[in-house]
C-alpha cells in the first residue's frame, strides 16, 4: 500500500504538466482534423473553405496565449509552422491530384534506400541516387521481371531515346566529376589535349 501511495502522490505532482500537454497535444489533433480533404458529409473541401477554418483556428490559438501566457511559446511555435508553409498548404484543395502530404514520397525514398542498401551492402546510396536521379522513380522492388517487359513495352521508342540520352548527360557529367577528383593531373592533361586539338597553336 505504501508503494502504491508513493507512486500515486508522484504522479500527482506531474498532474499539471500532464494536463498542459493533453491540452497541447488536442491542439495538433484538431489542426489534422481542419485539414481533412472532405467534411463530415463526404463532400470536398474547398481551398477557400480550408484557409477560413485554419485561420479561426490560429486567431483562437492566439487569444488563448493572452488569456494563458505560459502556452504563448508552444502557440507561437504552432502559427510558425502553419504560416511557413501557408503558401503550398492548400493546393492540394485546388488540384486533385495534388496529395495532402508527402508521407507516401517519404516512404517511397526510405524504401528505396533500404532496398539499395540490401543490394550493394554500402550504407550510403547518394551515388546511385545522383547517378540516376528521377530515373530511380521507376523502380518498383516488388514487380516482377515480365511486368517490367510489359511496363517497357508500353513506353514509345522516341521517348526511350530521350530519356537515354538524358541518362547519359548526367553519367558523363558524374564521371568527369569522379576524374577530376580522384586523377586531376590526367583530367588537365586531357583537357589540355582536346583544347589543343580544338584550337591548334593556341599555348606558347
Amino acid at each position: 500500500m505504501a508503494v502504491l501511495l508513493e507512486i500515486t502522490a508522484l504522479r500527482d505532482r506531474y498532474s499539471t504538466q500532464y494536463h498542459q500537454l493533453q491540452h497541447q497535444r488536442n491542439w495538433i489533433i484538431e489542426l489534422d482534423h481542419q485539414l481533412e480533404r472532405c467534411d463530415k458529409h463526404g463532400r470536398p473541401r474547398t481551398a477557400r473553405e480550408v484557409k477560413h477554418a485554419i485561420s479561426e483556428f490560429l486567431e483562437r490559438l492566439a487569444r488563448e496565449a493572452e488569456e494563458h501566457p505560459h502556452y504563448a511559446a508552444v502557440i507561437a511555435h504552432i502559427t510558425k509552422a502553419v504560416r511557413h508553409r501557408w503558401w503550398g498548404l492548400f493546393t492540394c484543395y485546388r488540384i486533385s491530384n495534388v496529395p495532402s502530404s508527402n508521407n507516401d514520397l517519404e516512404t517511397f525514398f526510405r524504401d528505396l534506400k533500404h532496398h539499395q542498401r540490401r543490394i550493394t551492402g554500402r550504407k550510403s546510396v547518394r551515388e546511385f541516387i545522383l547517378r540516376y536521379g528521377p530515373f530511380a522513380a521507376y523502380i518498383d522492388y516488388a514487380e516482377s521481371f515480365d511486368d517490367l517487359l510489359l511496363r517497357l513495352r508500353q513506353v514509345r521508342h522516341e521517348d526511350f531515346v530521350q530519356a537515354r540520352q538524358v541518362l547519359r548527360k548526367v553519367e558523363t557529367r558524374l564521371k568527369k566529376l569522379y576524374r577530376f577528383r580522384h586523377h586531376p593531373d590526367e583530367y588537365y592533361l586531357d583537357l589540355e589535349t582536346r583544347w589543343d586539338m580544338a584550337i591548334p597553336g593556341s599555348r606558347p
